[in-house]
């Protein structure tokens, strides 16, 4: 389904600013209705990475290939069936829109009728165990938690089937991260999408991801089945990163 080749990105310096590497030869590839989660540290690529992918910005080098196409920068972007989520829901959400128009927003680019797209917009919240009274509210009526539910069920009117989850239970208590993970598998069985869950968290991947590969200074050091990487690292940054996690 997604298949990401030798993929680097080159940020330019400025002035005497030497050239940043942020993507390093990248390579993984993501199966239909499969969890893959991409691990590291803040800084080690993990985001421009999720931006290559979604068409965001435009690799320096390399391809990235969905359903037999090539992934381009926004203008030109494939599909719209994969869709992100990013670790702050506020800055994709305007404080002024009610959660219902904000939900129903890529509907009615798509000259979807109000009307429909509000109903469809329950059963959306109903999706990601929201109630309907949510709907009439405005952004900063609403939780953390709630936010990112409600930037999820956004992302789940155009039926996507690649979702892209860049730090979203980051911010979130660990009690409502494990409610966050438990609704992403529930998803992920009804509506028959992959996931790329991205995380710095590694302790939060066991009993949820397939695979994993696990990024530092924009390169793969690692990768494969979820219960072999946390059991058998073979990489010494896995490693520390194991042993600095609460997973032991």
């Amino acid at each position: 389904m997604l298949r990401v080749d030798n993929v680097s990105k080159h940020f330019a310096g400025s002035g005497k600013e030497q050239a940043v590497t942020a993507v390093n030869q990248v390579s993984l590839t993501l199966r239909h209705n499969e969890i893959f989660a991409l691990i590291g540290e803040s800084g080690s690529g993990k985001s421009t990475l999720a931006e290559l992918i979604v068409g965001l910005q435009q690799p320096s080098g390399g391809s990235i290939t969905w359903a037999d196409t090539i992934v381009r920068p926004k203008q030109d972007r494939p599909t719209s069936r994969i869709q992100v989520v990013f670790q702050n829901p506020d800055r994709s959400m305007n404080p002024y829109w009610r959660v219902k128009d904000i939900i129903t927003e890529p509907l009615r680019l798509s000259r979807y009728p109000k009307k429909q797209a509000y109903a469809v917009a329950e059963e959306l919240l109903a999706k990601v165990k929201l109630p309907a009274e949510l709907l009439d509210r405005y952004p900063a009526e609403c939780s953390g938690g709630q936010k990112q539910r409600i930037a999820i069920a956004r992302a789940l009117s155009m039926s996507p089937l690649l979702l892209v989850a860049d730090e979203i239970t980051s911010a979130l208590d660990p009690s409502i991260e494990a409610e966050m993970l438990q609704l992403l598998l529930a998803l992920r069985q009804s509506e028959g999408m992959s996931i790329l869950y991205i995380t710095h968290r590694l302790e939060t991947i066991a009993g949820f991801a397939d695979q994993v590969a696990v990024m530092k200074d924009g390169a793969i050091q690692e990768a494969g089945d979820t219960k072999t990487i946390l059991t058998e690292p073979k990489s010494e940054y896995t490693k520390a990163l194991l042993k600095a996690s609460s997973f032991e």
